[in-house]
């Protein structure tokens, strides 16, 4: 009995959960209210607050389900074969796809204010290698890369922030232009990959100093 109990228990936690997101999503963080998940779910909202203490925990869920994701493809792409270059192009690639899988979730989450949430978004504090997976993948790619001298030295944790950042910019053009699937969009994920693999290399003098 208690172990059918706990998984009624499970299928509600996830009901509310992706009835969360999909108003997140639809309506932004303003328009989540646990009021308006449960009469979404078919619940009582008292019910709600046996598996959430608050919209705030709600949201935290929701951003970490979407990290989670992002860290097994980072996982995938740089446990691969193949040079560092070639892992930075897969996953230049990998994030701006799984960005472009639920465009609205993206924008709800990563363009707006998500409240006490959003400490879990956020990627350009100095240290973030250290707790966040897929920046340690990614700055040890880029290490390994400037080891090998296929990328000019630099600090690693700040060229990842910088590829991040670079990567996020175009996802977000792309879900807020509405661009669609096609060889135009190929074409501007390849073109970033290109650059900021050059640049990396050192080639066309980026951010030489003298």
């Amino acid at each position: 009995m208690n172990q059918l109990n706990e998984r009624g228990d499970e299928k509600t936690s996830e009901r509310i959960l992706r009835k969360a997101e999909e108003i997140l999503a639809n309506e932004g963080y303003d328009g989540l209210s646990m009021r308006k998940i449960a009469a979404r779910v078919g619940i009582s909202q008292a019910a709600i607050y046996r598996h959430y203490s608050d919209k705030a925990q709600l949201v935290a869920r929701i951003v970490a389900a979407g990290y989670g994701r992002l860290v097994a493809m980072a996982e995938r792409v740089f446990a691969a074969q193949g040079s560092a270059e070639d892992k930075l192009r897969s996953a230049i690639r990998g994030y701006i796809e799984l960005s472009l899988e639920r465009p609205e979730l993206f924008k709800a989450v990563m363009l707006r204010d998500i409240g006490p949430a959003q400490k879990g978004a956020e990627v350009l504090a100095e240290g973030v290698s250290s707790g966040r997976r897929t920046f340690a993948l990614l700055a040890q790619t880029l290490a390994a890369g400037m080891e090998a001298g296929t990328f000019r030295r630099a600090d690693p944790e700040i060229t990842a922030q910088a590829v991040w950042a670079a990567m996020y910019g175009l996802a977000a053009r792309l879900i807020l232009e509405r661009v669609p699937p096609g060889p135009r969009r190929v074409a501007l994920v390849d073109g970033l990959a290109e650059i900021v693999a050059a640049g990396l290399r050192g080639e066309g003098k980026v951010n030489e100093t003298r």
